[in-house]
């Protein structure tokens, strides 16, 4: 049986292309209105995993994700860096001349405001997804609305891909992906391993208490990659911390950091272990 591998937005999104890298071609796609409806999907076993954007090269964190990893808790299994790059597409016959309005995702529409620019006849319009704004265009069957998704989409939705590479600014745009199930996995003794962990600050009012948690990776050459805040919804002005470490959680001396690390929070929590990811191209075609 064909695992069910849950992702945000319509098919064709580049999520679903993460999703494939992540979890294997040979998969059921569960296309989700929400993030947090991927995270509902495996909490109750409609869902095998998940596919979650967590990060962009260019826009930065997806804050929203990392307040659901600390919210559901659902092990990280693995990660993708997935380079990001958009097209214009619309219905076959159409042409940049015939186009008056182009939809995308927000992001998607600022990363391309070079082209707007360029074609300032051309209203952008805001839309929930990139996909979606492909699958939208498809369905209005007209000459003269267009959207800006990934080439995948553009051929799922059969349209015509009229520019290719739109973003602003070719090859830097990159978008990191985790995996996320139920249950976590086991990671051999490659060193080759990341891991991510979030912990709360026992005196976080106390000169150097941030510094003194991290001093406890820093004396044992351990790298730290990442480190993110987030509000803690049940603390008023407390704060949450995510931090992303190149270590195997089995070495002795990962041991001692986590235990020394204990001494100054209330609690530290480790989101997942996982062979650390590659940086790929899209190649999903439809």
């Amino acid at each position: 049986m064909k695992k069910k591998i849950a992702f945000q937005g319509r098919r064709g999104a580049y999520s679903e292309s993460a999703a494939r890298y992540l979890f294997g071609e040979d998969i059921d796609v569960l296309p989700m209105d929400t993030f947090e409806e991927i995270y509902q999907a495996i909490e109750t076993g409609k869902a095998d995993g998940g596919a979650i954007p967590i990060e962009n090269s260019t826009a930065g964190s997806i804050y929203e994700n990392y307040d659901l990893l600390a919210k559901w808790r659902h092990p990280i299994i693995g990660e993708v860096q997935l380079q990001i790059e958009h097209c214009l597409c619309a219905n076959k016959g159409a042409s940049i001349e015939s186009l008056k309005h182009v939809m995308s995702h927000p992001q998607a529409l600022a990363q391309c405001s070079h082209f707007f620019e360029e074609n300032p006849s051309i209203e952008k319009v805001i839309f929930f997804d990139t996909a979606g704004s492909a699958e939208e265009v498809a369905k209005r069957k007209n000459l003269t609305d267009g959207g800006i998704a990934s080439t995948y989409a553009a051929k799922l939705y059969g349209l015509d891909v009229l520019r290719t590479n739109l973003e602003n600014i070719k090859g830097v745009n990159f978008t990191r992906f985790y995996a996320i199930q139920k249950a976590p996995v086991d990671v051999s003794a490659s060193e080759n391993i990341k891991t991510v962990i979030l912990f709360e600050l026992a005196n976080d009012d106390k000169p150097g208490a941030l510094y003194g948690a991290l001093g406890a990776f820093a004396k044992r050459g351990i790298n730290m990659t990442r480190i993110e805040s987030r509000p803690n919804p049940d603390k008023p002005w407390g704060y949450i911390f995510y931090a992303s470490i190149l270590a195997n959680p089995k070495d002795p001396k990962v041991i001692e950091a986590f235990e020394e690390l204990n001494r100054y929070t209330n609690f530290t929590y480790r989101l997942g272990s996982f062979v650390r990811g590659k940086t790929e191209r899209l190649k999903y075609e439809a």
